[in-house]
């Protein structure tokens, strides 16, 4: 049960890349876990090479060792991507320990509550207006939005989240100035901005009926100032919730004193201390919690934390097939669980990378009994699509 190697592998992911970290111990057990570096996280590969030196001869069952010696060794510059490669350490450990038991990875959680998780079908049409050359049918106008929405209900899905777009200044395109597309830093919301969000989330409605609960992801594109000009303007809709990205606990509280929807935040986020803030001023009405960046294991720590506070959880998913059961472990295992994310659009490649691929029923994941994370990568599949130079986020202007 001795780590014996450490490596990290990474292939095409079409937009972005995919990456892997692959542990392997004496006993011939191969655990794995996936992160990623297109999320504005740049050099998690790094940390990882650097970090998992401290594991050779380690045993994989000690993983908060682990975690509490790699947080003293980093304490000068904890969190961002020295978090993300060691909670993608511990989730490697953690499949490994699992694998060495024979149990699935949520049986060291305390146990499944349930067999099956609800939910929403994430970036509903984004992917398809952002990245037509990969997910289809491509979405070119409002039409296309209620399609989306259409196929989403026809799918048997629940919930569907979406983000912001502009319809009616040329081709259709996301608003993302807080990712610096387009580039206005002052992140202000005009009147323009906000007929387009109606516009949007009324074809969806239009689309998708009455009974599907739709979602509204406006990340960090916004002041309190302007989330609130936002939530005026939708108050007559009727969301399950709106996702709203901020650093600040006290803007984001009395951003949610206003709102007439609950409230989604702290996805980028690292650990019960920077949740605390966030809690402490009932900032939340759904804390939503990045298991990718803060490993498993942790996770379960803030979920805890956020129950004491009476707050529900839903995991951050918009990655591959592997961190999505990784998440529906975690799911599975949390008692205080909203809902989770998922992408249904996917990569025409992207069953090939996995040894299985997540299955929905009625607008729920189902739970696997595999040992582990019940999901595998495939090493020859990765080297089949070698990666990228640059993706995600950090994309080349020409890219953008």
């Amino acid at each position: 049960m001795k780590v014996v190697s450490i490596d990290t592998l990474c292939c095409d992911a079409g937009w972005r890349n995919y990456h892997f970290v692959k542990i392997v111990t004496d006993d011939g057990i191969v655990g794995w876990s996936e992160f990623d570096e297109g999320f504005g996280s740049p050099g998690v590969t790094a940390v990882i090479g650097q970090l998992g030196k401290r594991l050779m001869g380690a045993s994989v069952m000690e993983h908060e060792r682990f975690f509490a010696e790699a947080s003293c060794l980093t304490r000068p510059a904890t969190g961002g991507v020295v978090s993300e490669g060691i909670g993608a350490i511990e989730n490697a450990l953690l499949d490994a320990k699992a694998k060495t038991l024979g149990v699935p990875c949520y049986e060291l959680l305390g146990g499944k509550l349930r067999d099956s998780v609800p939910v929403y079908w994430s970036h509903c049409p984004t992917w398809r207006v952002n990245h037509p050359k990969f997910f289809g049918p491509p979405v070119t106008d409002l039409d296309g939005v209620k399609a989306s929405g259409a196929q989403a209900r026809e799918r048997r899905f629940r919930a569907l989240k979406t983000n912001i777009f502009i319809h009616d200044d040329g081709p259709l395109r996301a608003w993302r100035p807080g990712f610096g597309v387009p580039f206005q830093p002052a992140l202000n919301v005009d009147r323009k901005l906000l007929r387009n969000v109606r516009a949007h989330l009324e074809a969806l409605r239009d689309g998708a009926g009455p009974d599907v609960e739709i979602l509204i992801d406006l990340n960090f594109n916004a002041k309190p100032e302007g989330y609130l000009r936002i939530l005026r303007e939708l108050k007559d809709f009727e969301l399950f919730w709106v996702e709203i990205d901020s650093y600040s606990p006290q803007g984001l509280a009395y951003v949610r004193s206003q709102s007439p929807h609950p409230i989604s935040s702290c996805e980028t986020l690292f650990g019960i201390r920077e949740f605390k803030p966030f809690l402490d001023a009932n900032a939340v009405d759904v804390g939503i919690v990045d298991t990718i960046w803060n490993g498993v294991w942790q996770s379960m720590k803030i979920a805890a934390f956020c129950d004491a506070h009476e707050v529900n959880v839903a995991p951050h998913n918009f990655y591959g097939h592997l961190c999505t059961m990784i998440n529906a472990s975690f799911a599975a295992a949390v008692p205080n669980l909203r809902i989770m994310e998922t992408d249904i659009d996917r990569l025409a490649w992207d069953d090939e990378l996995f040894t299985h691929a997540p299955e929905y029923c009625n607008g729920e994941l189902i739970i696997p009994e595999r040992p582990g994370w019940g999901c595998d990568p495939i090493e020859e599949a990765i080297l089949a699509h070698p990666p990228q130079v640059t993706g995600g986020l950090l994309q080349s202007r020409a890219g953008r």
